[in-house]
């Protein structure tokens, strides 16, 4: 993803490459957390979005969440989740861009492309 985010002027950067694997989401939300510019976390962890204290601090951090819905992580084949995913990024830079901060957005595993559902933290 960093190319395609490079080409609009974002970062996109992977937790494995910060050397992050492993770190709790609050911990990681508070490491990542930037007054000046908009956090965008992508994940498959719907759960996060019902957890009181990840809930807390994508709010008092002013991360946007973007969750993959469960077929994200029920997709077996990594390279077909990566053609997803370059398939929705034009949409989820919008959506996230217009999203308040401390929210999620719901990414569904679809072809048809869509605004994304948004919900506060």
């Amino acid at each position: 993803m960093e190319p395609l985010a490079a080409m609009d002027g974002h970062e996109a950067v992977s937790v494995r490459h910060l050397g992050l694997a492993g770190t709790k989401d609050v911990d990681l939300l508070h490491i990542l957390a930037n007054p000046v510019s908009k956090v965008v976390l992508i994940t498959a962890d719907k759960a996060m979005s019902k957890r009181r204290h990840e809930v807390a601090a994508i709010r008092d951090t002013g991360a946007v969440v973007v969750i993959g819905m469960k077929a994200w992580n029920q997709q077996p084949d990594i390279l077909e989740r990566a053609r997803m995913l370059v398939w929705w990024w034009p949409t989820i830079v919008r959506c996230a861009e217009g999203a308040d901060r401390g929210s999620f957005l719901e990414l569904p595993w679809s072809s048809s492309v869509g605004v994304l559902k948004r919900w506060r933290a």
